[in-house]
């Protein structure tokens, strides 16, 4: 067993219930001859990018069972933005593309959101069909009522970003620091349904530093450390790992604040 590993990483891919015995051993066969962590970290994150979404199991999701999603506003633009661009060649407007995201959390009789869903249909969905809300794998979260939408909606979305860890990476352990709140969200419901390949996370659904740092055997997210202690309070939420879903499946959109 390489002695360079942190002790923590080692514990989580012994324990972890839903990793194969065979890429338990795999992993640790792929980081034994490094010569210092910085070397394990890049070995381990080779090694789980080639094994996303491999747990014993599955998590079942029903039609009306709702899973979220969030991530920051600004990399949601960045990500449209950069999609765009490459497939058109032409430079888009920061600034529209925001009033355009913004429009999809508006109410469903709103002009503004139909003429934005209206403009998704036709520039991005119909020309980017596989445009989806992340990577592989896609992080979601449920809530223990089995309706994401309900707490998308609450004034209680504001929980969200420290409950589910985030933001992240960089903030998670730097000490002494003071949660950073006023950042803007944007969140995404679907339904059960258009989810692909549900499965609880294992250690290879992460990188080495998210393992280091913050994720917590137990299918239920690790509130950043950090934040404020009602929000900690609370717990984490149910943890689903699954294929990206499509943008053009989502049932509703919040716009939100931590």
């Amino acid at each position: 067993m390489n002695k360079h590993m942190d002790a923590g990483v080692r514990k989580k891919i012994n324990d972890d219930p839903n990793l194969a015995k065979e890429h338990k051993l795999e992993v640790f066969a792929a980081c034994e001859n490094a010569d210092n962590e910085e070397e394990i970290e890049r070995n381990f994150d080779a090694y789980a990018k080639q094994h996303r979404l491999i747990a014993i199991g599955s998590v079942k999701l029903k039609t009306n069972d709702y899973v979220g999603h969030i991530k920051r506003i600004k990399k949601v633009i960045q990500y449209l933005k950069e999609a765009l661009e490459k497939r058109d060649g032409v430079k888009q407007s920061t600034g529209v593309l925001e009033n355009r995201i913004r429009a999809l959390a508006l109410p469903n009789d709103s002009p503004g959101k139909k003429e934005a869903m209206d403009w998704f249909e036709r520039k991005i969905f119909s020309k980017l069909p596989g445009y989806a809300v992340a990577g592989r794998p896609a992080w979601l979260f449920a809530s223990d009522d089995g309706d994401a939408r309900i707490l998308l909606s609450s004034d209680d979305n504001k929980t969200l970003p420290c409950r589910l860890g985030l933001p992240e990476p960089k903030l998670w352990d730097d000490s002494p620091y003071k949660y950073q709140d006023g950042l803007e969200f944007v969140g995404f419901a679907f339904s059960g349904d258009k989810i692909k390949n549900s499965k609880p996370a294992t250690v290879l659904d992460n990188n080495y530093e998210a393992i280091k740092k913050i994720w917590v055997i137990g299918r239920r997210t690790q509130p950043l450390p950090h934040g404020p202690k009602h929000m900690k309070k609370l717990g984490g939420l149910k943890e689903i790992v699954a294929e990206p879903p499509l943008f053009s499946t989502c049932d509703s959109f919040y716009v939100f604040k931590n």
